[in-house]
């Protein structure tokens, strides 16, 4: 009995994904036990329900069928390639975590019985109802290794043999993106895409894609360590750091950081750009226009906004950390070498401008870490003014005080 329940249910999934192929989300309702002579799954508008009862009952059904035929037992061993996707799609539907299934939906890419795009499609549907499905995310990255590939070899750029980076580079145009990272008042509110005039091939549409259904998934699941993570890999393998895409990503998730003040992973993600931004300063500069302080400061200035409003949250204490701990590295850096260079070959050198150049080394290092000290002290001061007013208490005030303590002992 249960067995030809299952099969029916199956039958009806099937057939609400036969009718609106743009199911573009799902959920489970907490309806326990069949009420009528119906079936449990319900479409709207682009919306797909299970009533809960049914879901250990079509599981046990697909997963026992798909099991079946991937030993080679029985009769099942002969079902049709699209009838295996299909149960592959019934089992992740309810169990996102079953790596057997996303090993099978692989075997089918290979053999072209199921194309990247349909199982990019379908994984973006999972992720709507488990967004923090690590397995989902994998598969993910699978995928658009494949397409990468795939577009390389399609590519005829000539020297795509040689280095996988640049083709990557010159396969999404990303010179051609609009970055508007330092918007004037007039500008217009950023939307959540990052834009490409003129993208050249179906994949750069696919990354895109990406970065959008990360950023959803990260939406759904506060601190979605797995969304933000995968985010990067995107940047990582498919824009290849880009320092374009870098600053709108910085831009554009200024806004979604502002509304979710206590996610940690999504604080780190706009670390990780930041950290980036700063291995490519001389491009910041040359192609830009923009000084990698300048970012600083104005993620500074981002920060403590929020802290204004929000100054019992963790979160901001610790962005803040790290924020102003690379700026004042950045003074570190910056200091002047107390090396001279010496013409050893001649043996001539003046000793007048010798010890003049020592003389000039010395007041600028003595200059630099004045300003490093300034920087310190009007931070502490800050803090000070602000969150520990005399009396102060309170979560924030304890925030506050672990913060300046760490200045004292840390960056000092």
């Amino acid at each position: 009995m249960a067995d030809q329940r299952g099969a029916r249910i199956l039958a009806d999934l099937n057939g609400c994904f036969r009718k609106d192929p743009l199911i573009d989300e799902f959920d489970f309702i907490a309806v326990m036990e069949p009420s009528q002579n119906k079936s449990p799954l319900i479409l709207l508008h682009h919306k797909l329900g299970f009533e809960m009862w049914c879901i250990p009952i079509l599981y046990k059904h697909v997963y026992d069928k798909l099991l079946d035929w991937h030993h080679k037992d029985g009769a099942v061993k002969f079902i049709e390639p699209e009838d295996v996707v299909k149960l592959t799609r019934a089992v992740l539907l309810v169990n996102p975590e079953c790596y057997t299934a996303w090993n099978i939906r692989k075997e089918m890419v290979e053999a072209d019985n199921l194309t990247l795009t349909d199982d990019l499609k379908f994984g973006a549907l999972i992720l709507s109802k488990h967004p923090k499905s690590a397995e989902t995310f994998i598969h993910r990255r699978w995928l658009l290794q494949k397409l990468i590939g795939q577009s390389l070899v399609s590519s005829n750029d000539s020297n795509a043999s040689n280095s996988s980076l640049e083709p990557r580079e010159d396969l999404v145009n990303l010179d051609f993106i609009n970055v508007n990272f330092l918007p004037t008042s007039n500008s217009v509110p950023p939307s959540n895409k990052i834009v490409i005039p003129h993208p050249d091939s179906g994949a750069c549409e696919h990354f895109m894609e990406e970065m959008t259904v990360c950023l959803e998934s990260a939406t759904k699941y506060a601190c979605n360590y797995y969304a933000w993570s995968h985010r990067i890999w995107v940047l990582q393998s498919c824009f290849n750091c880009r320092v374009s895409i870098l600053l709108s990503e910085l831009h554009l998730t200024q806004s979604w950081a502002s509304s979710h003040v206590s996610d940690h992973s999504g604080f780190q993600y706009r670390q990780f750009l930041l950290s980036q931004l700063r291995k490519q300063t001389s491009t910041l500069s040359s192609k830009f226009s923009i000084k990698f302080a300048d970012i600083l400061q104005k993620e500074m200035c981002f920060i403590i906004d929020l802290l204004s409003c929000f100054p019992e949250h963790e979160t901001l204490w610790y962005h803040r950390r790290f924020v102003f701990h690379t700026l004042v590295s950045l003074k570190r850096v910056s200091s002047p070498s107390s090396n001279t260079s010496l013409n050893s070959n001649t043996g001539q050198n003046d000793d007048h401008e010798y010890f003049a150049s020592n003389d000039h080394v010395k007041l600028k290092k003595i200059k630099y870490e004045n300003d490093r000290q300034t920087l310190i002290l009007e931070e502490v001061t800050s803090v000070q003014l602000n969150f520990l007013p005399k009396g102060a208490t309170g979560q924030a005030a304890n925030m506050a005080k672990t913060y300046k303590d760490w200045i004292q002992k840390c960056v000092l």
